[in-house]
This record gives structure tokens, C-alpha cells and sequence, in this order.
């Protein structure tokens, strides 16, 4: 057996102003895994740390003596399998053993994805539904561990979806992962290292106003439970998706010409007071006059039997395809182009960006345009009805 190195303080005679004593560490002990001497202005420093390493060179010898020539055999391989890479074997055994205790804590992709549902429940019933298509949508890795999904492996996946759908597919999968690392099942999210679809911007489409005056008329006299939901989507801007849903008739004032859109019923969260334009106020009054309802929700129907609702009514309307969040665009666009203040229409639509805005609204219709729209009344005001050529 080979001889242990003595390890003690030294007194060296030395230069003024430098520390005398010195520790000679081997390399075997050294942290650098070379030999190296350490000064110290006192004795005492110096014998403190001549004894812990007395305690290293001491559990070194204990672990070498329960090496069997297996496990000595076992690491030589280990060795030899980094050799090359610049990794030590403790290095490369700590980052398995964080690994390992990382996908112990983690759970598969498919119960990551149930739990990140669960946490959206009061999210409206249009996003849940994307969200419950994404899940489904990769069925083949349900099973996996979710910390073990890299890039790679959801590469071809989404390969396979369009340009145009992947991006939103994408949002949704590093929610997801975000959501998983908060709760501790996963360190990077896989999304970060893939490029979203560039897409180019497209002009805003708008809903014509003789479109908009015929869906209107058809459900005035044919659904008139459809017909608030038309009238506040397209002459008050609130979102069709998830706020006209959770709207009460309680918020909206008559008498004071306002919309109270409370923080729950917002999609940001934030409280606004929509105003009540001529036209819809006599659009209301009309409903009225009709025998419509004023007690509970604004909107009745439940999502599915409003989709069908809505497809008649526009499909009758003239419409072969729908555009997409065309109320709000509609009202957006006709807003800015009779009034002109940015600022107010980002107050009125709860938008969060008056550049964008103005960049997605500004010149959509013209002046002449969004007269005619703000001038559509119900047909009891014939006297202000608008006639439009088929």
C-alpha cells in the first residue's frame, strides 16, 4: 500500500506582508485534481484546514478499501465512455441522478395536459375546446414521461399540421410545458427551441352593412333570442367568444347609454364601460317590442346550439363563409372610421395596444362606409332604415 502524504502547517520564511504558513495539498485531495500550496496568515487557519483534509484523505481510504474489483472494473468502463468528452464521472453521475429525480417527480404528458385543463376550467368553453382538440391531437405521446419530450420529438408532429394551424397548436403545447415546469415536472420546455410559422399580415376583413342589416332582420323574425348577441357584438365590440356568453342583462345600463363589462366577464380581466350606440339602443327596443327577455344572461343558448344559431343565421344572411372574429372586426373598423380617436376605441374594445390598433383598424372602411353602418336600424324606424342592393 502507498504511503499517505503527512499533511500539517508549515512555517516558511517568507517576503513582509505575506501569509508564513502553508498546507501543501496533494493532488489526490485537491479540488483541481493537481498538487498545489495553500497560505495562511495563522497557524490556526492553517491547521483547520489540515484537518479536513485528514477527514477527505481518511473517507477516501474507506471508500477505496469497499471497492470490489466489479465495481473498480465498472468504473474503467465508466471512464472510458467519457473519455474524449471532458466530463468527469462525477460530473456525469450528478447529472443522471438529477435526471433521474427529475422524471421520478414528473408525470406523463397526457395527466401534465388534464391538469393544465383542470386549471382553465373557468376559461370560456371555445378555448377549452382547442385545448381539449391539441390533447387529442397527439395521442401518441400520452404516455410519455413529460420531462422526457425534447424538440425532436415534437417536430414531426407538427409538421404534419399547416402553417396556418401550427402556430396556435404551438401556444397552446408551451403553456402546457410552462405549466409543468412551475409544477416542478419538467426544467426546459421544448417549444422554446422551435420556430413558430411566419405568417403574413392580412387586411382585416369586415362584415358588409347590408350582411349585417340582413342578419339583423332574420333574426329579429326568426330567432330572436340570437338577436342581443348580434346587436352587442357588432355595435358594442364585445367579444363574441367568451364575454357576450358571461354578460348579464343587469349590465347593461339603458338608462345610462353604458355597458358595465365586470373583470370576470372581460377577457383581460380589466373593467369597461362599452357605450350604447342609437342604433343598438333601438335595436334593444325593438327586441323588446318583441316580447324579447331582459332577466338573467344576454345569451341563452349554450355553445353548441349557438354555433347552429349563428350559421343560420348568417348563412341566410347571404354569407358562404364567415370571417373570422368578423363582429368585433366589424365594429372595430366602422368605430375608428366615422369617430377617429384611437384612444377611445381602445377604451370601448378593451384592446391592449393602441398601435395595434390603429395598424390592424385605421382606413379598413371608409368614412361614408361606417355611416351607413352606425345609421342600420330595425325596421319599426322606417324612417332611418338604410336600403341596400342585393
Amino acid at each position: 500500500m502507498s504511503r499517505q502524504a503527512v499533511i500539517k502547517p508549515r512555517l516558511r520564511k517568507t517576503r513582509v506582508n505575506r501569509s508564513p504558513w502553508v498546507v501543501n495539498i496533494p493532488a489526490n485531495l485537491s479540488d483541481t485534481g493537481v498538487r498545489r500550496e495553500v497560505f495562511f496568515a495563522t497557524k490556526t487557519e492553517a491547521q483547520t484546514v489540515c484537518n479536513q483534509l485528514k477527514v477527505r484523505q481518511d473517507n477516501f481510504g474507506l471508500s477505496l478499501s469497499a471497492m470490489t474489483p466489479a465495481k473498480i472494473a465498472e468504473a474503467a468502463q465508466a471512464y472510458d465512455l467519457l473519455d474524449g468528452l471532458n466530463v468527469s464521472l462525477l460530473s456525469a453521475v450528478r447529472s443522471f441522478v438529477d435526471a433521474h429525480k427529475l422524471r421520478t417527480a414528473s408525470v406523463t404528458f397526457l395527466s401534465l395536459f388534464n391538469q393544465f385543463l383542470a386549471e382553465k376550467a373557468e376559461r370560456n368553453p371555445k378555448y377549452l375546446r382547442e385545448l381539449e382538440i391539441t390533447r387529442n391531437r397527439f395521442a401518441s405521446i400520452h404516455d410519455r414521461m413529460a420531462s422526457d419530450l425534447t424538440s425532436e420529438d415534437l417536430r414531426p408532429l407538427l409538421s404534419k399540421i399547416s402553417p396556418g394551424g401550427r402556430n396556435p397548436v404551438m401556444r397552446y403545447l408551451r403553456a402546457v410545458f410552462f405549466f409543468g415546469i412551475k409544477r416542478g415536472y419538467l426544467v426546459d420546455n421544448p417549444i422554446s427551441r422551435l420556430d413558430f410559422a411566419e405568417r403574413k399580415r392580412k387586411e382585416v376583413q369586415t362584415i358588409p352593412s347590408d350582411k349585417v342589416q340582413a342578419m339583423l332582420i332574420h333574426a329579429l323574425e326568426n330567432d330572436l333570442a340570437l338577436l342581443p348577441y348580434l346587436v352587442l357584438g357588432f355595435f358594442a365590440g364585445i367579444r363574441p367568444d367568451g364575454e357576450l356568453q358571461k354578460l348579464e342583462w343587469d349590465d347593461v345600463k339603458l338608462a345610462d347609454g353604458t355597458i358595465v363589462i365586470r373583470p370576470e366577464v372581460s377577457k383581460t380581466n380589466r373593467r369597461r364601460f362599452p357605450a350604447i350606440s342609437s342604433n343598438a339602443a333601438a335595436w334593444i327596443e325593438t327586441y323588446r317590442q318583441h316580447g324579447g327577455t331582459f332577466d338573467g344572461k344576454v345569451v341563452t343558448y349554450g355553445e353548441s346550439q349557438l354555433r347552429e344559431h349563428r350559421k343560420a343565421n348568417w348563412t341566410d344572411a347571404g354569407i358562404t363563409k364567415w370571417v373570422q372574429q368578423g363582429m368585433r372586426h366589424t365594429f372595430c373598423s366602422n368605430w375608428l372610421g366615422l369617430y377617429k380617436d384611437i384612444n377611445e376605441l381602445v377604451l370601448q374594445s378593451g384592446h391592449d395596444s393602441v398601435d395595434t390598433m390603429w395598424r390592424a383598424y385605421h382606413k379598413g372602411v371608409t368614412e361614408s362606409e361606417a355611416a351607413k353602418f352606425w345609421s342600420i336600424m330595425p325596421p319599426s324606424e322606417s324612417a332611418n332604415v338604410i336600403s341596400f342592393q342585393a
